[in-house]
């Protein structure tokens, strides 16, 4: 596992937090809440230490299909299916992570439980064009709960920081 890269829960991964059904030994159900899609393989085994969890158990998590890659590290050679693919700036990256969490936000403090589907799908974003397909949906369920005018000045936000490097 290369250190730049970031790991997120897969749905089976949020299954087993709330369900516990592989009987993960603690250190490496510690190791699976604290992957959050946003901190790198580095940041996560810099925390893990104090579980005694190392790369063996993330790569234990992920063979389990508990967590799954969410961003790729930069690399110099390119598998073959992955020609077509644009190395991501620094820039949409901070404004991916910042849009996500802003859309995550509003989804807890104004759809609640029945934003549940909203994350999940929020979840299986990878990149900025993915949330700018997504919006449109999140937005009409915005809309049914608080109003056109509180969740026009709510996507509104969000599109501008997903459309400030267009």
């Amino acid at each position: 596992m290369n250190p730049d890269e970031i790991y997120a829960k897969t749905e089976e991964g949020l299954r087993e937090l709330k369900e516990r059904t592989h009987n993960l030994p603690i250190a490496l159900r510690s190791l699976l809440i604290m992957i959050d899609g946003n901190r790198t393989v580095a940041e996560v085994l810099e925390r893990a230490r104090a579980v005694r969890a190392d790369a063996a158990a993330l790569a234990t998590l992920e063979r389990v299909g508990l967590i799954a890659k969410r961003f790729s590290a930069p690399s110099s050679t390119e598998g073959e299916g992955e020609a077509e693919a644009v190395p991501r700036s620094e820039d949409e990256v901070q404004r991916f992570i910042a849009a996500q969490q802003q859309i995550s936000d509003a989804i807890n403090n104004h759809l609640g439980f029945r934003g549940y589907l909203m994350m999940m799908r929020l979840q299986r974003a990878a990149n900025l064009r993915d949330l700018r397909d997504f919006l449109p949906d999140f937005a009409q369920a915005l809309v049914k709960r608080i109003g056109a005018a509180n969740a026009g000045q709510v996507v509104s936000a969000i599109e501008r920081l997903i459309s400030a490097g267009a």
